[in-house]
């Protein structure tokens, strides 16, 4: 019998069709029972001296849902996802086609040179943040002991997040498929 873990995943894209991007990623998640945040826009987050061309906004979800994957074999599994959709790592905060983050996994903690667990700057983005407390604001991770709503109030950098009310996604339980419904398809 498999165990399955919960795992929460945090979705940006901010090259090409971003929302498509998206879209593509979410269906090829080995993740079951998916649940998705709104999509929300926000600028990039860019260190000092990143060149203009890199300050493209992005689009930003979360999505959670069951895996029976190891956290080291879903990392490798959403590398080649990356890959797949164009991802190419230049330049560590370049813009990019998808990126694709494990946020937090049941209570797991792992501090890996690949991987941390809970995602070590989680606490501090609230394009992060903002779309988990879409879909398990109440979460209360081991490490930090305070809800992912709590964590959201705390944030002293603000990215200025807007969330994009044409859009919704939609997961149909017994489908491996992602539809996006915009005002103009209804």
């Amino acid at each position: 019998m498999k165990s399955y873990g919960i795992v929460v995943l945090s979705l940006g894209s901010n090259l090409g069709y971003r929302l498509s991007n998206i879209q593509l990623a979410i269906r090829m998640l080995p993740i079951v029972n998916k649940v998705c945040s709104c999509v929300y826009e926000s600028e990039a987050l860019l260190p000092h001296g990143a060149p203009i061309s890199w300050n493209i906004p992005f689009l930003n979800m979360a999505v959670a849902g069951y895996t029976d994957l190891s956290p080291f074999a879903l990392l490798c599994h959403i590398k080649k996802i990356e890959n797949f959709l164009g991802r190419r790592n230049k330049e560590f905060w370049s813009p990019r086609t998808i990126d694709i983050d494990i946020i937090l996994w049941n209570n797991v903690i792992i501090n890996d040179e690949t991987l941390q667990i809970p995602h070590q700057h989680m606490r501090y983005r609230d394009f992060v943040l903002i779309p988990i407390c879409d879909i398990c604001p109440q979460f209360t991770h081991n490490v930090f002991n305070i809800s992912i709503n709590t964590m959201l109030l705390d944030i002293t950098q603000v990215n200025l997040v807007q969330r994009l009310n044409s859009t919704n996604f939609i997961l149909h339980p017994f489908s491996p498929q992602v539809h996006i419904t915009h005002p103009l398809n209804r």
